[in-house]
C-alpha cells in the first residue's frame, strides 16, 4: 500500500551536493517520492534559494535512491511543514 503524500507532510529539505536541483527532482518522481521546489525557509538557509521538500518519512528511501545515483545529501528537518516554516516570521 502506498501512501499519499500531501504538502502537508513536506516537513525535510533536501540540501544537494554538486547536483542541478531540477535533475534530483526528477530521479525522486521517477521513483514514486512527492516532492516539491519551494525558496529556502530562513530557518534553513540565509538566502531563498530554491531547495527540495519532501516527507521525512521517505528520508531512508530517498537516501537509498540518490546515493544509488552518486547524489549526496544533507537532509535539515524543520519544525514543521514547509507552509508553515515559509509563513512564519
Amino acid at each position: 500500500m502506498n501512501d499519499i503524500r500531501t504538502t502537508m507532510d513536506l516537513d525535510t529539505v533536501i540540501l544537494n551536493h554538486g547536483r542541478d536541483l531540477i535533475d534530483v527532482k526528477t530521479i525522486l518522481r521517477e521513483n514514486n517520492i512527492f516532492s516539491k521546489i519551494y525558496p529556502a525557509p530562513k530557518t534553513v538557509l540565509e538566502s531563498c534559494s530554491p531547495v527540495i521538500t519532501v516527507c521525512s518519512e521517505d528520508i531512508e528511501k530517498i537516501k537509498n535512491i540518490l546515493e544509488d545515483n552518486g547524489i549526496y545529501f544533507d537532509p535539515v528537518k524543520m519544525e514543521r511543514d514547509i507552509i508553515w516554516e515559509l509563513l512564519k516570521r
